[in-house]
């Protein structure tokens, strides 16, 4: 991704493994390799350069004549120069293989892929992968598993991603629990990477561990390296950006390469599961690996806040629907299939999630600052849009003509990433909304009602909102577990509302003072304890807003320490060149107003900035206080944002009284101690997080938060611009990132717009087990109670009624519904809290389950069938590890 197109060229005209080589003043030679298995990829980016429209195009028609030249040739050849193509799973089967396919040319693909010479791996695609939840993770290995099937094949045991340089250490559990058993990570050239060995078994927080080979550059050399420890040998032959493969002549190149440096070694054309084969059957002695890999390139997801919230918002309400959909036809309301809605949501999930996010900088206002830059994108709004608005036929050579909209094609190219998750957004929204409506519809009330549903497979209470007036809450007890409770008006509680300006109160849990100078929390003291949450010592009050404009002395000070590459493309990705020559600003507004409105159900504290500087038109801060929870919810709200494409960034600020702080971090796959769990070179500053962060004293009690909204954390102290190997939290504080321009390649250069994202806060008490109390709670937060409503004649069903429930909370499902990989019904459960024990599921439905019988990510028979009995079945689930089974019912 990290690459100018000069770059991408010169690397597709010299291919660079080669090139490598060749540079080689001495030969290097590993006398224990006897096998050499030579795998060829390109490295798929869905846009960057170029549309992603004209990017599939050119999968689809030229790389793929390119390839068939290649592979048809080589079949004369001896079996092991055969000619094989590795691709990723989604552009071969959405693209590749797609509707907008010729039929000749699919015939020709259909025949490479059946005789092995067209070959897919286990991933759809390179992602930032700790961006994703879990569910989406796993129906990205649906692509290549669907061709797999189609075409009678075995399902490939190896998976490879390029490109970005680190990647949570959910990847392990996934494979593993998918029936991969090799994972080959390539690193982009310019960036810093983890320090693993080169051929290790990495070791997930359940415990699952896969052979993982891992490069610093996209790929690795033909020749082995000097402390390769295995007889067989992996030469992962990568050619640049969206290039292709290779020409016959630049294999013949290698291949006389290798005969000449490497006499008597055998070189074999092949597949990663050849390699991995080829390696597992050595039986080799190799380091095991546990830790966690936060990616160095995370911060980008928050460069489009408003869909990166819409993504947090979203990904869990995809397993919702699946389940309530499900539900709905066994509680006795007939509904329509969402399988093909889902597929199509989880889709433009993962296209979200992939690494690339719009065309390359140098396409637009790379260099231009300041007054440069707002004439620049004038120019831009001054182009002619496109007839029909096709974008597709403008050349990028073109980026400086401002005649024919080449421009707007580069900023087109940013809109089209924020679709696809938009996309998800209104089938998933859309759909869910309709099915809470139905099912309030079919309950046995008559007139206005509302059901309240709870997603979650345990037993919660909580706060809605009055779907009929907005701004009017309801606490309502017990919602049952993937259950529902409904009401009509005259059931739920009312409670007047008063008003006061009173910076200090005291709620049922808290006694809070604000302090209307840096607009937050100056003082929050815990009733039943007295303890005081709030670290008096900091320079910040809880919940804070600050904004941060970076200058050149940060940027450069990262820059030096991180990028491997000091110049050109690595320079103008990495860097800043041209940025403005400005002072380091940390702002706050220093002035508030303060509104308290108080009811019976929850009290609400709005602070406004009496004055923003010019960063805004308006900041509004809201803390919300219910009466019947021990928590806070901050709310953060700009209107209209002022843009600047200056380096810049905003978060919310939360010390906590913490002594001694040990920091658990709810990241993908597992809970991580920043102290103890971290690949050194990863990001330590900056990390995505799927369920919140807990900060404990040694008596175990402390504070924990949790967004809705906002992934990205800085645990210590705030995170853009730092890198380094050793960094160990040890202030007791956490910085929710807002929003951020760090980069200066394909992620959005500026932020404008009006938007919101919120933070909860909650105390966690002496003794209390850390992970699950952040789980449950920070599912809570992320999973909220839904409502849907009816009036008219009362439907059939009962007023209250539960569905599927787990025997422990902390246990996710999140997949109910009709089997992605096939037929039936599947159930996919997963272990959030570290628990390792018991698991009881049970099933709330008049049509019998007879049995359930485990299956893996993919879809495959794992064991025997397991007998359900009274509507329930026991298993043994291991910790943070995924479940799945395919239901069969009585006939």
């Amino acid at each position: 991704m990290v690459k100018s197109t000069k770059i991408v060229l010169l690397l597709a005209a010299m291919w660079a493994s080669t090139v490598m080589a060749q540079e080689q003043k001495e030969p290097r030679t590993n006398p224990k390799v006897t096998d050499i298995w030579v795998v060829f990829k390109t490295h798929f980016d869905l846009g960057f350069t170029d549309l992603p429209e004209n990017v599939f195009k050119r999968y689809r028609e030229e790389m793929m004549d390119n390839a068939l030249a290649v592979i048809e040739k080589s079949a004369t050849l001896p079996p092991e120069k055969h000619f094989a193509w590795t691709v990723s799973g989604w552009p071969l089967q959405a693209q590749i293989l797609g509707p907008l396919q010729t039929p000749e040319r699919r015939a020709r693909i259909e025949k490479a892929i059946k005789t092995g010479a067209l070959v897919v791996h286990g991933l759809p695609f390179t992602t930032h992968t700790e961006s994703l939840d879990a569910e989406d993770l796993v129906r990205g290995l649906g692509y290549s598993s669907a061709i797999a099937r189609k075409y009678g094949l075995p399902m490939t045991i190896s998976a490879k991603m390029t490109d970005v340089p680190s990647h949570s250490w959910i990847m392990p559990t996934l494979l593993h629990h998918a029936g991969i058993k090799f994972l080959q990570l390539g690193c982009n050239p310019a960036s810093q990477y983890p320090r693993f060995p080169e051929l290790f078994w990495w070791e997930g927080p359940d415990g699952s561990k896969i052979l993982c080979n891992y490069t610093p550059l996209y790929g690795s050399d033909i020749r082995p390296t000097e402390n390769w420890p295995c007889k067989n040998y992996l030469a992962m032959q990568m050619t640049g950006d969206n290039h292709g493969p290779p020409s016959a002549q630049e294999i013949d190149k290698l291949l006389a390469f290798a005969a000449k440096e490497m006499p008597g070694v055998k070189i074999h054309f092949g597949t990663l599961d050849d390699f991995t084969k080829a390696v597992l059957a050595e039986h080799p002695d190799l380091p095991t690996v546990k830790g966690d890999c936060p990616d160095t390139w995370i911060h980008g997801i928050q460069s489009n806040p408003e869909e990166t919230k819409i993504a947090r918002n979203i990904r869990p309400l995809e397993s919702a629907l699946d389940a309530l959909n499900t539900q709905m036809n066994r509680w006795g309301i007939p509904t329509a299939s969402v399988a093909e809605k889902l597929a199509k949501a989880y889709e433009q999930s993962l296209l979200y999630g992939e690494h690339t996010w719009g065309m390359n900088a140098e396409y637009g206002p790379r260099y231009s600052y300041g007054d440069d830059w707002k004439k620049w994108m004038n120019e831009a709004a001054a182009e002619p849009i496109p007839e029909n608005g096709n974008y597709a036929n403008l050349k990028n050579s073109d980026a400086h003509n401002t005649s024919i909209g080449s421009k707007r094609k580069w900023l087109h190219s940013y809109d089209e990433k924020r679709q696809y998750i938009r996309n998800t957004n209104d089938i998933v929204g859309t759909t869910l909304s309709q099915r809470l409506d139905q099912l309030a519809a079919a309950i046995n009330k008559k007139g206005k009602r509302v059901v309240v549903y709870n997603p979650l497979p345990w037993k919660r209470s909580g706060m809605i909102e009055d779907p009929w007036s907005k701004g009017r809450y309801y606490y309502l007890p017990d919602i049952p577990a993937s259950g529902y409770m409904a009401y009509s008006p005259d059931e739920l509680t009312t409670s007047n509302v008063t008003h006061s300006e009173q910076p200090a109160f005291s709620t049922p849990y808290f006694n809070v003072t604000f302090d209307l100078t840096k607009g937050g929390i100056s003082s929050l003291v815990e009733k039943s304890t007295g303890r005081e949450l709030v670290d008096k010592s900091s320079p910040y009050v809880m919940g804070q807003f600050l904004h941060e404009r970076f200058s050149t002395n940060e940027v450069n000070k990262w820059f030096n320490a991180y990028s491997r590459i000091k110049d050109g493309w690595g320079l103008n990705d990495l860097g800043k060149p041209g940025m403005l020559n400005t002072p380091y600003l940390a702002f706050t507004p220093d002035k508030w107003k303060i509104d308290v409105a108080r009811t019976d159900i929850v009290d609400i504290v709005t602070l406004t900035a009496v004055a923003t500087a010019g960063y805004a038109q308006r900041y509004t801060l809201t803390f919300t206080f219910p009466r019947n929870t021990a928590y806070v919810d901050v709310a953060w709200t700009v209107t209209d944002k002022t843009p600047d494409k200056q380096p810049e960034g905003g978060w919310l600020c939360f010390p906590f009284n913490v002594q001694q702080p040990t920091f658990t971090i709810g990241r993908p796959g597992g809970a991580v101690n920043p102290a103890t769990d971290i690949i050194p070179g990863c990001n330590r500053y900056l990390m995505a997080v799927t369920s919140g962060v807990a900060i404990t004293q040694p008596d175990q009690s402390g504070i924990a938060l949790a967004s809705a909204d906002a992934p990205l954390i800085s645990p210590g102290q705030p995170g853009l611009w730092k890198w380094d190997m050793d960094y160990i939290p040890k202030t007791p504080a956490v910085f929710v990132n807002l929003y951020n321009n760090m980069w200066n390649t394909n992620f959005r250069l500026w932020q404008d717009g009006s938007w919101s994202e919120s933070v909860r806060i909650w105390p966690v008490d002496k003794g209390a087990s850390t992970v699950p109390n952040l789980v449950q709670h920070s599912w809570e937060t992320r999973l909220p109670l839904l409502t849907g409503v009816a009036e008219g004649e009362a439907g059939k069903l009962p007023a209250k009624q539960s569905g599927i429930a787990v025997s422990r909370t902390g246990i996710l499902v999140t997949a109910f519904g009709e089997n992605p990989d096939g037929n039936g019904t599947i159930l996919r459960l997963w272990e959030q809290a570290g628990i390792s024990g018991n698991c009881k599921v049970k099933f709330n439905s008049p049509k019998t389950i007879k049995s359930v019988i485990p299956i893996d990510l993919r879809g495959n028979k794992t064991g025997p069938a397991m007998a359900v009995k009274n509507g329930a079945f026991d298993f043994h689930l291991g910790k943070y590890s995924p479940a799945s089974f395919q239901l069969v019912y009585q006939d």
